[in-house]
């Protein structure tokens, strides 16, 4: 069986963590937390500057923290930032089971034991 792929994080990303975090006593981290409910089965909330749970994602000087069960419901996704005249966000991206919102970070997974596909789906 092969290894799902791990969650990265896009240089767009990265970009935008690096800013936020520099605002913070602890530039360079910042920690994924996910909350039941909202408009899927899980919200993503990002802390910039916190370290919780264990290194699960770094790129361009970014380290995210997670806990394991955290670092377990994102595998093989990715993180991704969007800038506009109108603002910007950052979104959740990955495979086509599981089912994102429109806000960019709720999302629901598929139960155990369902196939899963590997391709990514831009929102």
């Amino acid at each position: 069986m092969a290894r799902p792929a791990p969650f990265q994080i896009t240089p767009q990303a990265a970009v935008e963590l690096s800013r936020q975090a520099a605002l913070t006593s602890r530039p360079g981290v910042a920690s994924l937390e996910l909350q039941p409910g909202g408009c899927q089965s899980w919200v993503l909330i990002i802390r910039a500057g916190v370290v919780v749970g264990e290194p699960m994602a770094r790129t361009d000087g970014m380290t995210l923290w997670a806990s394991q069960d955290t670092i377990n419901q994102l595998e093989s996704m990715h993180l991704d930032h969007h800038h506009d005249l109108r603002g910007g966000g950052f979104i959740l991206r990955g495979p086509k089971d599981v089912q994102f919102c429109t806000c960019g970070v709720g999302f629901s997974r598929p139960s155990k034991g369902a196939d899963q596909d590997s391709d990514a789906v831009k929102l």
